[in-house]
């Protein structure tokens, strides 16, 4: 299989498994479409312009068969519902009985951030009553750490009574916790509650030290489940009955599930992921299987 044009490979593949990286996607659905050679994304798909010229899966090239993308949307809203409800528990509502929130969002132009900010004014929109937001926006943290700390500072000087710190990445809640305790003396976990997206192994031990709140991830765990699709249409079984654009679900890590999780597979090594049975996951091996699971609830009930 050759880099430049692996559909015309000496020996041609029947599929292609591949991720959008630096905008390579649409050149090898074209290329792939000549040879008919089947495509499937994951993990990043077509950027919003790329997607006005190509279209969707089994639009304008039959051979792009289908995508499975992270639920970004979903882990924007199930993080705002996380840490509410964690700050809740703990009583960190103003005299309004509202809870205050502060949020930091990724490089404004990029997708994932984009869809996670989408999840958090979903959430938002269906909490005016008990949430408010302050500064009215996700302010930018561009994914950083140092600058999620310094956008941090600025906005909870002019809203110390935030209580909740929803971050788009780990790298910015990493910050913000930091800033948090040393410049405001706030105990994370206690007094303020901050979660982010990724399962960084920094903040998965903060998770089980009480500081972090949650983190979602699980997107390595897309490689497996799109194997499974190409498996599955390969013996006939298509997944077109769910659509072809599916999305996965970003798991989350809390202090419910820590333990569990890092038991299972956490340091995600190939020796941990090889114990997991991909095959009950394939409706081709599981004729009853009515709808795919890619959970990592799903996971850790195998790996128990």
């Amino acid at each position: 299989m050759t880099a430049a044009n692996p559909a015309a490979a000496a020996v041609k593949p029947h599929f292609i498994v591949m991720q959008n990286m630096k905008k390579t996607a649409p050149q090898i659905i074209e290329m792939a479409h000549k040879h008919n050679v089947r495509v499937l994304l994951f993990n990043s798909g077509l950027e919003e312009e790329e997607t006005r010229v190509y279209g969707v899966p089994r639009e304008k090239y039959s051979n792009w068969i289908g995508q499975i993308l992270p639920d970004d949307a979903g882990a924007g809203y199930q993080l705002a519902k996380m840490i509410v409800g964690a700050a809740r528990e703990k009583g960190l509502s103003n005299p309004a009985g509202k809870v205050e929130m502060l949020a930091l969002g990724g490089t404004v132009s990029d997708s994932s951030a984009i869809e996670r900010n989408k999840g958090l004014t979903r959430y938002l929109q269906a909490h005016t009553a008990d949430v408010v937001l302050n500064r009215g926006q996700a302010l930018p943290g561009d994914w950083e750490s140092a600058k999620a700390a310094s956008v941090f500072e600025a906005a909870f000087d002019g809203h110390p009574t935030t209580t909740v710190v929803w971050n788009a990445n780990d790298n910015m809640a990493m910050g913000v916790l930091g800033k948090a305790k040393d410049k405001f003396g706030k105990t994370p976990g206690k007094d303020i509650m901050v979660g982010g997206i990724d399962w960084n192994p920094e903040n998965l031990k903060a998770v089980k030290q009480g500081q972090i709140a949650a983190t979602l991830g699980g997107h390595f765990m897309e490689g497996a489940w799109v194997m499974v699709l190409v498996n599955d249409y390969a013996k006939g079984v298509d997944f077109q009955t769910e659509g072809v654009s599916l999305k996965s679900e970003l798991g989350a890590i809390t202090a419910a599930n820590i333990a569990k999780f890092e038991r299972a597979l956490g340091d995600r090594s190939f020796e941990k992921v090889d114990k997991i049975d991909f095959s009950k996951f394939s409706k081709a091996s599981n004729p009853a299987l009515k709808t795919y699971k890619f959970s990592l609830d799903e996971v850790l009930g195998q790996l128990k």
